[in-house]
């Protein structure tokens, strides 16, 4: 092969380092309970991706629906808000650290504006839509927050990290390529099956769990939240989880996240019929792991108006 002269040859320009890209999936179904009683969604659901950044956030919220708590679907429908606000802002400087305690500095910090946030979304709501005074019979003005209490859960990736953030009930789960799922967040102590954890509790930060994780492809597939009217209609209560994650990475191989998105609403129809409660997942899956074909999906799901 001719060489080019010296004097026309040009350096070589090294590809552009492109790092994962993450794709959001989520839905969410009223509880059969709720529809009985002619209650609203309490549950919602937010998403947020930037391909070109590798960056994404899911967050999940399930409100309480408890008559002391009558304003809990607006209260998670803020805290989702509230979630992907606060995470968009702290995935640049997340994903720019390779400290595992900054890492998690960074992740509580970002817990701590989280709840900030959704207080000062609360007292605006507030604000424009007062208490009545049958609703003051209640107590709601001497506890303003309880009407609109809520669980959090959020799981947001940058690059090759994820940042895990939950107050409350639910489950968040990550599963590797071969399927083997793990829950990244310790357990609340104070969960019994029956009281959860909330947002609009004296001291939510508390009850605050984080976990930040390497998320290379041959550690993370995906992860996956959802609210606990999933989990806890199912007969194998310590152990549905895991089967959850081996089938959702063995769907997204073998079916792709199309056929995924489009299963979603009927895989979470039974346990919202039989549990009666709410029901709502989330996904967030991982590029360029061996065997997912991933299309450009992006997936937001509306929360409930709030004014």
């Amino acid at each position: 092969m001719t060489q080019p002269p010296a004097g026309d040859r040009r350096p070589e320009v090294a590809a552009p380092d492109v790092g994962p890209t993450w794709t959001t999936l989520a839905d969410t179904t009223i509880g059969s309970v709720h529809v009985r009683d002619q209650l609203p969604l309490q549950d919602a659901v937010l998403t947020w991706s930037d391909h070109a950044q590798g960056q994404a956030i899911v967050a999940v919220a399930d409100g309480h629906g408890h008559k002391l708590h009558f304003r809990s679907d607006t209260g998670a429908a803020l805290a989702v808000v509230s979630a992907v606000e606060e995470l968009r802002r702290a995935l640049p400087e997340l994903a720019g650290l390779s400290n595992g305690e900054d890492r998690d500095d960074v992740v509580r910090r970002t817990g701590a504006a989280l709840v900030a946030t959704w207080t000062a979304k609360v007292e605006h709501h507030l604000a424009a839509h007062p208490y009545s005074p049958a609703e003051d019979e209640l107590g709601a003005s001497a506890d303003p927050l309880r009407a609109y209490g809520t669980t959090i859960l959020v799981a947001a990736a940058a690059g090759d990290v994820m940042a895990f953030l939950q107050i409350g009930d639910g489950d968040s789960v990550l599963v590797t390529a071969d399927g083997v799922a793990s829950r990244p967040l310790p357990e609340d102590p104070d969960q019994d099956g029956l009281h959860t954890s909330s947002l609009c509790q004296p001291r939510p930060l508390e009850a605050l769990r984080v976990a930040v994780v390497d998320a290379g492809p041959e550690q993370v597939a995906l992860a996956f939240l959802c609210t606990d009217g999933f989990g806890r209609s199912r007969v194998d209560a310590d152990g549905w989880w895991r089967q959850t994650g081996e089938q959702l990475v063995e769907f997204t191989r073998d079916r792709g996240l199309a056929w995924v998105r489009g299963q979603l609403p009927v895989w979470l129809e039974e346990p919202a019929r039989i549990g009666g409660d709410d029901t709502t997942m989330a996904l967030l899956v991982r590029s360029d792991v061996a065997g997912i074909d991933r299309p450009d999906l992006a997936d937001t799901v509306p929360v409930p108006d709030v004014d």
